[in-house]
């Protein structure tokens, strides 16, 4: 047993002597080095989304907007680069496989006594020898407990958490440049009406300004005018400078750091609405939310976390040594007779750190216990999501309809009331009146449907984009 166990020494230290005097490397396989560009293949990134869902609303321009926010945006790239990161966690976990050396070189200035151990002279012809030092230590702990291997899945699992975040940024962010689409669109035609509901006051106002002059009208008259002129200016400029805010949000989520390229917005009367009040939605396809992923992948880790923790309760076991040169600097330089080794085996407990280690262990278990609830918690409330996004749709398809239907009505009216001021059977006040109604009953359509836009959006993004 003895000599088996010298031999395993001199193998041992035969290796390190060659590794570290040698040109050899002590990685076969090299890889190359590459720049990180920011963000991962692009396609890969907009394989994520399901794409079908979005060609139902029928307009290529809203598809190209996704595209490019999925591209540029600044919180998709930050989950780029946490992907990159959790990948060099893992290619860092294998170098706790290898063993640890460390090399050093030092000089050392020996002076000798004069007197020896019993007190009497003694003749040195040189009190003081230059030394070199050349150490070398190898220690590798014994894994019998598996440690490497958990931290290892550890990071494996932290891997796929980071990919789960990145399927839930992009999701956010296309549900949320698509809202901002949408409500671009509706204000682009509300402004539009807005400004023509401008233009009826105005045309009102001359139109009682001359009955004013022909004492037809009162003062009061020609001031509530007035007044509901300045409120129709108020709401124009509000809603263009909501508009603005809306649009430089939107740039910002789509361009991210690039120039902005100007976007042609569709007329929001050509989207589609694709769901009807018949709507049935099956909640199991929320297993795949985002979300739930996320929590489903924080008790797996966590659980490891325990794991690591109890292990940290049990000894550790070290195979360790070393190997030193001394020489008198330029005498026997790496003379074979200069070097020394020591190796041998240990095994460690530290007895003053196992209350440290347990309560960080009921540390570890409640944060698995928060991980649970957590996971319950998504669970709960992504039905939650599902069922008022269900609700809110349902009765926003409701609304929208019956604001079409009053504006195809408004729209009637006017005609009839066209064609009696063509023949004179009203005046033109009263016509006025009459486009001022289809006009707001064309904005609450707007409206509604935009609202029907953004709870589809919602129900998508409820789903975890398995709509």
């Amino acid at each position: 047993m003895k000599l088996l166990k010298l031999k395993l020494e001199s193998v041992v230290i035969s290796f390190l002597i060659i590794v570290l005097f040698s040109n050899s490397q002590v990685l076969a396989k090299t890889q190359e080095m590459q720049a990180y560009k920011g963000r991962l293949d692009i396609s890969e990134n907009l394989d994520r989304i399901n794409w079908d869902w979005w060609k139902k609303f029928e307009d290529s321009i809203l598809i190209q907007v996704l595209e490019q926010s999925i591209e540029n945006n600044f919180d998709v790239i930050i989950t780029d680069y946490k992907v990159k990161e959790a990948d060099n966690y893992i290619a860092s976990s294998w170098r706790k496989f290898l063993p640890f050396i460390k090399m050093g070189a030092g000089y050392r200035a020996a002076g000798s006594s004069r007197i020896d151990t019993y007190g009497r002279r003694r003749m040195v012809i040189n009190s003081t020898t230059n030394l070199v030092y050349l150490p070398l230590e190898f220690e590798y702990e014994l894994d019998f407990w598996g440690k490497r291997g958990d931290e290892r899945a550890y990071f494996k699992q932290n891997r796929i958490f980071a990919e789960f975040e990145k399927n839930f940024v992009i999701l956010s962010t296309v549900s949320e440049v698509s809202s901002i689409y949408f409500n671009i669109l509706k204000n682009e035609e509300l402004i539009a009406l807005q400004k023509e509901l401008v233009a009826l006051k105005q045309e009102k106002l001359s139109i009682n300004k001359e009955k004013y002059d022909s004492r037809l009208v009162g003062n009061p008259k020609i001031l509530e005018i007035k007044k509901e002129m300045n409120t129709a200016r108020d709401t124009l400029t509000a809603l263009e400078a909501q508009n603005n805010e809306m649009k430089n949000r939107f740039y910002y989520l789509v361009s991210g750091d690039k120039e902005k390229t100007s976007v042609v917005f569709q007329n929001i009367d050509d989207i589609n609405l694709f769901y009807d009040t018949e709507i049935k939605i099956n909640t199991g396809r929320i297993a795949n939310r985002p979300d739930v992923l996320i929590a489903e992948k924080q008790i797996k880790m966590t659980k490891l976390d325990v794991k690591l923790a109890k292990k940290a309760l049990l000894p550790s076991f070290f195979f360790a040594g070393d190997i030193f040169h001394v020489s008198s600097m330029f005498n026997d330089f790496l003379h074979s007779e200069s070097f020394m080794y020591r190796t041998g085996y240990s095994i460690i407990y530290d007895l003053f750190r196992k209350s440290h280690n347990l309560s960080e262990l009921d540390a570890k278990k409640n944060v698995y216990k928060q991980a649970l609830k957590t996971y319950e918690k998504a669970i709960v409330s992504s039905i939650t999501d599902v069922n008022n996004s269900l609700l809110h749709l349902k009765s926003s398809i409701i609304n929208y309809y019956r604001a079409k239907e009053n504006s195809d009505l408004e729209k009637e009216t006017l005609a009839v009331e066209r064609e009696k001021l063509d023949m004179s059977l009203i005046a033109q006040e009263d016509y006025i009146n009459s486009r001022e109604k289809f006009i707001k009953a064309k904005m609450v359509e707007y409206e509604s449907k935009t609202q029907c836009l953004i709870h589809s959006i919602s129900l998508y993004k409820a789903l975890g984009g398995n709509a």
